[in-house]
């Protein structure tokens, strides 16, 4: 099993996911962000935490690919209030943050405050990282879960107000699951009877609707919805997360 720092198996991880882009709120994983100066990851910093976790997300809906936010403790609360977005739009994004060591704890260190539950409410995982040899599977785990069933964020917090334990070195083994690269990692076909009586349905109602949601989306259907109003003339309505499904000037838009 290869030997080498949790922060050279994070840039690396980060590479083999595809993902092209991080964002994040000096000063976190600093080692991590080194290495990844010559793989081609660019490495956004931004204004505010909460604008590191828009961004993540923005990219998450762009590329159909998990986005990656970072802060250091300080302001692991005000990353978690921008999840709320990506939260409630079942968005992909991977948020880490660093956290107390335990031998600083009940010392009323600068700003430090237990933020661990703030991310409860926003994630669909929320996981500590105490030692580096915990790193492999719970990245991987991020990933799978972010990106499988209804998607949404998820929280790494790494142990130090830096995440310096991802500094150590541990036998770290990259196994990356390549059908959790991208949204939707699964997709399964629908029951040809449930189709039938779908359509029967359709037939016979009087006046039907079409409401897009954010599936639409996350599947990239936006045509064949389209086509299928327009053999049917249906209108069609979407949600927030489906805006764009249907041009907005067509005639069977009905809107947001």
């Amino acid at each position: 099993m290869p030997r080498m720092t949790g922060s050279r198996f994070f840039a690396e991880a980060t590479k083999a996911y595809g993902l092209s882009h991080v964002f994040f709120m000096p000063t976190i994983l600093t080692q991590a962000m080194a290495e990844m100066e010559d793989m081609g990851i660019m490495r956004v910093t931004t204004h505010g935490e909460k604008a590191a976790a828009y961004m993540a997300d923005g990219y998450a809906r762009a590329s159909h690919r998990p986005g990656i936010c970072l802060a250091q403790n300080v302001g692991a609360a005000n990353l978690a209030a921008g999840l709320r977005d990506a939260y409630l739009a079942c968005s992909p994004v991977i948020a880490i943050t660093g956290g107390s060591d335990p031998v600083m704890r009940y010392r009323h260190v600068y700003q430090e405050v237990e933020d661990f539950t703030m991310f409860d409410p926003v994630t669909k995982f929320n996981a500590q990282i105490d030692k580096v040899e915990q790193l492999p599977n719970l990245f991987r785990q991020a990933f799978r879960v972010a990106t499988t069933g209804s998607p949404g964020p998820v929280h790494l917090r790494v142990r130090g107000r830096h995440g310096q334990v991802l500094e150590e070195e541990g036998d770290l083994q990259l196994i990356v699951d390549r059908r959790f690269l991208k949204v939707p990692p699964f997709r399964p076909e629908p029951e040809p009877e449930a189709v039938k009586a779908a359509l029967k349905m359709l037939s016979s109602a009087k006046k039907p609707v079409i409401v897009a949601g954010g599936g639409v989306t996350a599947s990239q259907a936006a045509q064949e919805v389209v086509e299928l109003a327009e053999k049917l003339s249906i209108p069609v309505a979407t949600s927030l997360n489906a805006k764009g499904t249907i041009p907005e000037n067509h005639p069977l838009s009905v809107g947001v």
